[in-house]
């Protein structure tokens, strides 16, 4: 007897003689490839309705949770240059004082400052004021009762 062939006098297992299927074997061919594709489902409109709506939470609660602290630093930047601004004027506000009490601490300082503000003369000495000339005098309305001073007034400020 002569060796089967692969085909031809092959036993075949008895699930195959009985008419049972086979398992299918993928084939590469451009027919089952065409077959096999799904089409592309469109998604519906609720769908991406919703994930919008999804997006735009996230986005506006990211933003609600940035602005609170944003607010608050713009806040402190601006509260810390008015607190600079403050600090450079009260530097040099210090800075004249200090000079000014080291010119007080000069005797001839502080005596020019009691002749000038105070009238002060050393021992020996005499003051003088010289007031300024009087004014162009009082001028009253001419009505009833002015009428009857302002007479005796230009007489008073007339004579010597």
């Amino acid at each position: 007897m002569s060796p089967p062939s692969s085909r031809t006098g092959a036993k075949r297992p008895a699930a195959t003689r009985t008419g049972a299927k086979r398992p299918a074997v993928q084939r590469t061919g451009a027919k089952n490839s065409r077959s096999r594709r799904q089409p592309k489902t469109a998604v519906p409109r609720a769908v991406l309705l919703q994930r919008l709506g999804i997006v735009t939470f996230v986005v506006a609660a990211a933003v609600a949770l940035l602005l609170v602290p944003a607010r608050g630093y713009m806040a402190q930047r601006h509260e810390i240059s008015a607190h600079r601004a403050e600090l450079t004027d009260l530097q040099r506000q210090n800075q004249e004082l200090t000079l000014r009490r080291d010119r007080l601490d000069d005797p001839s300082e502080i005596q020019r400052i009691a002749r000038r503000d105070y009238g002060l003369v050393l021992e020996g000495e005499e003051s003088y004021s010289i007031l300024p000339p009087a004014s162009a005098g009082l001028v009253l309305p001419r009505a009833w009762p002015f009428g009857l001073v302002q007479e005796p007034l230009e007489q008073a400020t007339l004579a010597p």
